[in-house]
């Protein structure tokens, strides 16, 4: 499976690419109009906060590019579960164009979660990338992407749970934003209390929260839920800076 990772991971890299350009061929809808056609959900972050997939792919590119050259050890170690969420996230983008069900973009989001976190937790327990640039671009592609998977699964919960009792994207405003806040803060623990002590994560994080508050302060104009939306991302980073990170490290030990 590895060698077959290293060898096909340049082909996933470029499906990420592909996959969004699937509605300018009259495939599916964007994203983007699927989360907001029935009206724009607190939890949201504005659309340009979603460029922070550019970076990723970019990177997961670039990863592809050096696999591809050599099997180093950094290589050898994140491969496979990279493999796996890169294609996880193919997936679910296609199905979120084409389909667009809540609970289903939902369960496809866990399993690419669970394999990015993996990744993050083996490239810890190696001691991370080292100090060469592809070892960097590993830290930089894990950590990201865990972390905006992290934001993802969030803000899916409340949309889960909308789709399922029937309410719309205005309705209780103020359970739907802690519905996505309180697992975004669950999940920022356990990543760095038993996986890595990647600050990377702490970036992606920061980024998605900072994305929901544009969007309740300058969209929505709800000031006070993007109040609320602050005071738990600077609690977050409290916290993390304040305590640490365990990661996987400490708990192999």
């Amino acid at each position: 499976m590895r060698e077959f990772a290293r060898q096909s991971l340049i082909v996933i890299a470029l499906l990420q690419f592909a996959a969004p350009l699937l509605p300018l061929a009259g495939i599916g809808e964007t994203i983007g109009a699927r989360a907001t056609a029935d009206g724009i959900p607190p939890e949201l972050p504005l659309g340009i906060f979603f460029s922070i997939w550019s970076v990723i792919f970019l990177g997961y590119l670039w990863l592809a590019i050096a696999a591809l050259r050599s099997a180093d050890a950094v290589s050898a170690v994140i491969l496979t579960p990279l493999w796996l969420a890169g294609l996880g996230n193919v997936v679910w983008m296609v199905s979120a164009q084409m389909i667009g069900l809540a609970w289903l973009d939902f369960l496809l989001l866990v399993p690419i979660l669970l394999m990015a976190w993996e990744a993050a937790q083996r490239l810890e327990l190696i001691g991370g990338g080292g100090r060469s640039v592809d070892g960097f671009v590993a830290e930089l592609v894990t950590g990201l992407l865990a972390g905006w998977l992290a934001v993802a699964v969030s803000i899916s919960v409340p949309d889960v749970v909308r789709a399922v009792l029937g309410y719309g994207a205005s309705d209780y405003v103020w359970p739907s934003l802690w519905l996505a806040l309180v697992p975004a803060g669950g999940l920022a623990w356990l990543f760095a209390s038993r996986f890595s002590q990647s600050w990377w994560f702490f970036v992606a994080l920061g980024w998605g929260l900072i994305g929901v508050f544009a969007n309740n302060w300058y969209r929505l104009e709800t000031h006070a839920l993007g109040l609320a939306v602050v005071s738990v991302g600077l609690y977050v980073m409290w916290r993390r800076a304040r305590y640490g990170a365990h990661g996987a490290g400490q708990h192999a030990a």
